[in-house]
């Protein structure tokens, strides 16, 4: 256990460190120069006349998979500290403010050097099955996304730089099979002492991508999803929005049946924390069963969750082709 603790802290620095050190060893870039993992190097908002307010400390995954998949995920401060432009928002509504991200289908424009995508879960229901569009350039290991116009819940146009994060050394026959986005079938709850379903539930298009550079990325919108009247939410909306919600993004550890998600930002659980699923593969890969840890009701009853996952997309997919 005691080696357990260490291997999931070291796991955890060299993850943390990836958001704001420049890889020493370039990769080669893929046939596909946009698709990899990328983690947040920078963040700027652009005002009218093109003057960068830089946003402090951010934080964010940006995975692109060569079957023309897309997961971003961006935490722009802390929603229990109000800064002076967030301190007249409820909790609730900070959490809009903060954070934002989606995930969907993307095409790059070579000619026009823009990515867009539409956002089938995101953050915020404001931007769920809407375009998203980005211009882009490259230069070596880093990726510079730039909005094209104001986004829901931010402030001005933006600014993104991406910092390429290669592969992990040596990765297992194990672990390339389970690497890909994973799309939400349905989750049960699940009364093992009775052996009965207690509840079963869908979502709104829901993921979890696994990726080959060892991150983790959970989009788990509620299926009552509704778009706010407003370009914000009010206090009630916020709160309806977030009930339900499951979203983050950290490190990734694989173990044999088991894998652990070291959170580092997210609407959901809040702050630094490990969660562990043990997970049934089918035969042929194309579905996975996530399993929760087992809890005891208060009638003394074994309980436990299951999600069932389809696949999207695979290991030939995430690496460079």
């Amino acid at each position: 256990m005691r080696f357990h603790h260490v291997f999931v802290r070291v796991m955890l620095m060299a993850a943390m460190a990836a958001f704001g050190a420049a890889s020493a060893n370039a990769q080669t870039v893929p046939a596909a120069p946009v698709a990899g993992t990328w983690t947040l190097v920078s963040l700027e908002d652009l005002s009218a006349t093109g003057q960068a307010v830089r946003v402090p400390t951010p934080r964010g995954l940006l995975v692109l998979d060569h079957a023309g998949l897309m997961f971003e995920a961006v935490v722009r401060g802390d929603r229990t500290r109000p800064t002076e432009d967030t301190k007249a928002l409820t909790e609730p509504q900070r959490a809009f403010a903060v954070h934002g991200g989606f995930w969907g289908r993307y095409k790059v424009d070579a000619a026009a050097r823009t990515i867009t995508a539409r956002a089938e879960g995101a953050v915020s229901p404001n931007v769920m099955g809407r375009d998203v569009t980005r211009t882009f350039a490259l230069a070596g290991d880093r990726l510079t996304l730039t909005s094209t116009s104001v986004e829901p819940h931010q402030r001005a146009v933006t600014r993104w730089v991406w910092e390429r994060v290669p592969p992990v050394e040596n990765l297992s026959p194990g672990y390339r099979k389970v690497v890909g986005f994973w799309q939400h079938v349905v989750e049960k709850r699940v009364n093992l002492t009775l052996k009965t379903d207690v509840s079963s539930t869908t979502r709104a298009p829901s993921v979890i991508v696994y990726t080959p550079s060892g991150f983790v990325g959970v989009y788990f919108p509620p299926l009552s999803a509704k778009p706010f009247a407003g370009s914000d939410p009010t206090d009630q909306e916020a709160r309806d929005a977030l009930r339900g919600f499951v979203a983050y993004f950290g490190a990734l550890t694989l173990y044999p049946g088991q894998v652990f998600h070291h959170i580092l930002g997210g609407l959901s659980p809040q702050g630094p924390t490990t969660l562990k699923r043990f997970f049934d593969l089918a035969p042929s890969g194309d579905e996975v069963n996530l399993r929760f840890p087992v809890t005891t009701n208060p009638q003394g009853q074994e309980m436990t969750t299951l999600v069932t996952m389809k696949r999207l997309s695979g290991e030939r997919d995430m690496l460079s082709k």
